[in-house]
């Protein structure tokens, strides 16, 4: 994946923080970022990495790719490994955040998979994420128990 990132704290408002990133993407950058999208997911995604002890996870905007990272982006290696593949219909940022809340709450806990320790995906489809029939999904690594 290549894109940019920031560090958030995960103890304060999450969601929050990665939505003002998000709304400081420029048309300029989506328009340097889109063309270099050559995998599974295509278009725009979201991804955390790994916790840290401090209390914080890098985010990253950017786009799946086997194109060699400008030197104006940022690198994120993601293994090739099974995913559990959330569909969700509905606007943003409710309909991911029920969805996230779901996966962990009833997902893991119900099914004989646990998380692997690699990156999470967010997938976001082109148009208007305000709208009920929005299209996103989530991408959990998993493993079998």
């Amino acid at each position: 994946m290549v894109g940019i990132k920031e560090r958030f704290s995960y103890v304060e408002d999450l969601g929050a923080s990665v939505g003002k990133m998000w709304n400081s993407v420029s048309e300029k950058l989506m328009g340097k970022l889109l063309p270099l999208a050559n995998a599974e997911p295509g278009g725009l995604v979201g991804a955390y990495s790994e916790m840290y002890e401090d209390n914080t996870t890098d985010y990253y905007i950017g786009v799946i790719t086997t194109e060699d990272c400008p030197a104006d982006f940022v690198k994120l290696d993601i293994a090739a490994q099974t995913w559990a593949v959330f569909e969700i219909e509905g606007a943003l940022p409710t309909a991911m955040s029920e969805i996230w809340g779901r996966i962990f709450s009833e997902f893991f806990p119900t099914t004989d998979y646990q998380h692997t320790p690699s990156p999470e995906i967010e997938w976001y489809s082109q148009g208007d994420m305000s709208s009920s029939t929005y299209k996103s999904e989530i991408w959990i690594p998993i493993e079998k128990k």
